[in-house]
Order: structure tokens, then C-alpha cells, then sequence
């Protein structure tokens, strides 16, 4: 459990992009946000082109504190400035998510919890698409609960995305991304791992990950099996 008086004296963001998409998806997004059980959080929204967010983000602004940053670039790009955004602005944590994608009530809590003893959490993954959900705890298949991950691991192969991964952003330095990069999520894990910080993974919480054919860094289907774009050689 997290101690939640001694966490309410840190600065919690949760991090996401948004981008021309369909507004339910966005919809699901923040109404999973509200049903949270850790409350105290700013979510820090990287605008990249989604028009009348302020239509949403009012729907939400009594009972979410939702900070709007525009800016339009590459998807490298946008993540970089929202991460330096919130290196700026003093965080203490950072917890990333999807904003087509929703989470379990306890993952804010739960990615808190563990980062008492950690740097980095990884949570895992329930796929869903247009029909429900289809394969529940994808990633337990290949890892155990509270395995340790090291720079080892990812050096071939990636667990860590930009919506089941939480960091402490204690002496963090700002990052630089090239605009070209396609996995910043895979190249910004990597180079914090090569850095000797270590992850630890946990199926106590979940995102549930949206499957659909815009969503161009996701999952592959050969064979009635499920892969990550990097498990296919």
C-alpha cells in the first residue's frame, strides 16, 4: 500500500500525447483517469493536433487537474518535450499512458508503490480492440511478477512503452530524442537501463492496450499468436 500522506508531498505527473483520433477513445482515456484510487496528479497532455480539446478537457476539469501543452511534431519529439516539461517543472514521478488506450483503478497506486524501491516500473498489458478484450496479462506470459530488468534484457527486445511504465525522475537530465526515431519509448528505456538503472515488473496492475489499425507501434497477428514488433525476426 502506498503511504499516501507522505506521497501527497510529491509531484505526480501523468504523461501522455494526444493526436488526431477518435474522441472515445480519449473519452475512455480520462474516464479511467477519474477512477483511479492515487488522486493527487497533474495530467500533462501533449497536444499534437487534436482539435477542441478544450470541449473534453472541461468535461473533466472539476475533478482532474489537466495541464494542455500544443505542440506539433514528430512522435519522438512530442515525448521528449513533455518529459523535459515535467524534468522542468520539478516532478517527482512520472507515469506515462496512452491516450488511446485505459487502466486498471490501481495503477497510478500501484507504480507509486513500487517506485519506493525502484526506478522504473513496467506493468503489464491486457490487449483489447473494437470486440473486448482478447488475451488478459499478455505480458506474464514471458515474465514473472516483480522480475528485475536490467540493460541485458532490452538490449534485443522491448516490454517498456509509453503506457505501462512509471520512472523517478530523481536526477533526471533532460533527454534528446532524434526526430527520426520510431520506438522512443524502446530507445528511452534502453539508454535508462545502459544508465545502471534498474526496472522491476509487476502483472498486480494493468493497462489495457487498444488494438486497431491506426496504432502503428503495437501489436502483430500471424498465426492466431500475438507479437511485439520486435519478437519477429
Amino acid at each position: 500500500m502506498v503511504d499516501k500522506k507522505s506521497m501527497k508531498k510529491k509531484k505526480i505527473a501523468f504523461l501522455t500525447t494526444i493526436f488526431p483520433m477518435e474522441k472515445s477513445y480519449l473519452i475512455d482515456f480520462f474516464d479511467s483517469l477519474l477512477k483511479q484510487t492515487f488522486k493527487k496528479v497533474d495530467i500533462v497532455v501533449v497536444n499534437d493536433g487534436f482539435n477542441n480539446f478544450d470541449d473534453i478537457a472541461k468535461q473533466y476539469s472539476s475533478k482532474l487537474n489537466i495541464i494542455e501543452l500544443k505542440y506539433l511534431n514528430t512522435p519522438a519529439k512530442n515525448r521528449e518535450y513533455g518529459i523535459n516539461y515535467c524534468i522542468e517543472k520539478g516532478y517527482d514521478v512520472l507515469v506515462f499512458g496512452d491516450s488511446d488506450d485505459c487502466f486498471k483503478e490501481n495503477r497510478i497506486e500501484k507504480s507509486l508503490e513500487l517506485l519506493k524501491d525502484n526506478e522504473i516500473v513496467v506493468n503489464d498489458l491486457t490487449l483489447f480492440n473494437e470486440n473486448g478484450i482478447y488475451e488478459e496479462k499478455y505480458l506474464s506470459n514471458r515474465l514473472r511478477n516483480r522480475q528485475i530488468i536490467d540493460f541485458e534484457f532490452i538490449d534485443n527486445k522491448n516490454i517498456f512503452g509509453m503506457t505501462n511504465t512509471a520512472i523517478s525522475l530523481n536526477m533526471l537530465p533532460k533527454v534528446l530524442f532524434d526526430s527520426r526515431i520510431v520506438a522512443a519509448d524502446w530507445y528511452f528505456f534502453k539508454m535508462l537501463l545502459k544508465s545502471g538503472r534498474k526496472a522491476i515488473f509487476t502483472n498486480e496492475t494493468v493497462s489495457l492496450y487498444r488494438q486497431y489499425k491506426n496504432n502503428t507501434v503495437g501489436l502483430n497477428k500471424e498465426n492466431n499468436f500475438y507479437y511485439f514488433w520486435w519478437e519477429k525476426s
